[in-house]
């Protein structure tokens, strides 16, 4: 049986410094590959999705990525490299 072969999805940080502010590769992605959450949380204070480190990008859900590289073409920064595996 043949082993799946997932899109590698590499995230820049040093340039994906805001991604809850942007969330332009979580709204175009169709298949919902990314998810965002809260590095720096203070009780009873909301954080700012303006604050570089704040949140952070992830990739939740690799094995839904289609290779369509509209999260490459969306991003401002051009934090999004997407590698389609080498099938032999």
């Amino acid at each position: 049986m043949p082993t799946a072969l997932f899109p590698q999805i590499d995230i820049d940080y040093d340039r994906c410094t805001t991604p809850f502010a942007c969330k332009r590769c979580l709204q175009v992605c169709p298949t919902a590959v990314f998810k965002v959450f809260a590095t720096k949380m203070v009780r009873l204070v909301e954080t700012d999705k303006h604050e570089p480190g704040a949140y952070k990008l992830v990739v939740g859900y690799r094995d839904k990525c289609t290779g369509c590289d509209l999260c490459v073409d969306v991003c401002p920064v051009d934090a999004l490299k997407v590698y389609m595996p080498e099938i032999a």
